[in-house]
């Protein structure tokens, strides 16, 4: 069986622009992995599009167990160095939680 990969980005701002951008930025990215035969997890690209269906709340507040549910199944953390990657609130709690459950971090540069 595979490895599988959760991939962490940055997705909330004030701006919905600099959201649909990084929501793009994500997708494209696991878009990549996948058809490169990984396993991954996205809960940005996941709950991006639950967001068309709900009126929820796009927040790391709302999100948090929704995410750490699927990063305690998770292998590896993979976090995708997107602008604002290291002031998002989501991802410093996903690496956090990644170290305490002695998960592989890689961090993956975006080019």
């Amino acid at each position: 069986m595979s490895k599988v990969i959760y991939l962490a980005t940055p997705y909330t701002h004030k701006d919905k622009d600099v959201i649909e951008k990084r929501y793009a930025q994500t997708a494209n990215k696991c878009a990549e992995l996948i058809s490169e035969g990984n396993v991954v997890i996205s809960p940005i690209f996941y709950g991006h599009n639950l967001l068309k269906f709900r009126d929820m709340p796009g927040d790391w507040k709302f999100w948090k167990n929704f995410c750490e549910s699927f990063l305690y199944k998770s292998d590896e953390l993979w976090v995708y160095m997107i602008d604002g990657w290291d002031q998002s609130t989501g991802v410093k709690g996903e690496i956090e939680l990644a170290e305490k459950l002695n998960l592989t971090i890689r961090y993956i540069e975006f080019i």
